[in-house]
């Protein structure tokens, strides 16, 4: 088991606690439900750019087809289409609301212009990356496609978003990680151990 701290938190300069979180990790490593146990922990909302893209998706309009072929071909979507979801999530948000994203900043584009609205909203946040190994993680995957039927859980809708991840994601992290706003927990343990170990890591427990 481990869990360290790359680099300090970031804190607002008006000295204001982190509200705002980032759930980052490879497919499969339980962004999804990390965000929905740290949104309980802190007592804030979860945003899923994914959930919420699947939702649009399964809507039948020209946009929603045009979303579920991307997505069934395990692609990602336009940066225009992501940064359009985490912007107006963050521009909703009173000084007071706590909020974990989950599924943002797969780009390093996205990763960028996520910390400028952060810096001017003067929101202070956290990224944390659940670092597993792809191949447990494609074994857990195979399996939840088998139950839940997910179209982008298929095996070579896989490969593309492991891949994407290595070629893209990966600069997002290192981005947030030069920043100072990067935190990393081993994800390839049990859920409550996971969890555990990203409140140890936000100094929340």
């Amino acid at each position: 088991m481990y869990c360290f701290v790359l680099l300090l938190l970031a804190m607002s300069d008006t000295g204001n606690k982190v509200q705002t979180f980032l759930m980052m990790g490879r497919p499969g490593s339980g962004k999804g439900t990390q965000a929905k146990m740290l949104a309980e922990k802190v007592g804030g909302a979860v945003y899923s750019s994914g959930n919420r893209l699947r939702e649009m998706a399964a809507g039948g309009s020209y946009f929603g087809k045009r979303t579920k072929e991307v997505m069934e071909r395990g692609d990602l979507m336009p940066i225009w289409v992501s940064q359009y979801l985490f912007e107006e999530a963050l521009i909703k948000l009173e000084p007071a609301d706590t909020i974990v994203f989950e599924g943002s900043c797969r780009i390093l584009e996205e990763a960028m212009r996520f910390h400028e609205a952060a810096v001017w909203l003067n929101r202070a946040y956290v990224a944390v990356y659940l670092d597993a190994p792809e191949d447990a993680l494609r074994e857990r995957l195979l399996k939840r496609a088998g139950l839940e039927g997910r179209a982008d859980d298929n095996a070579a809708a896989l490969q593309e978003r492991f891949d994407k991840f290595n070629e893209l994601t990966i600069k997002s992290i290192d981005y947030f990680k030069s920043e100072g706003t990067l935190v990393v927990v081993n994800g390839n343990q049990a859920i409550e151990q996971v969890h555990i170990d990203v409140l140890r890591a936000l100094n929340l427990q």
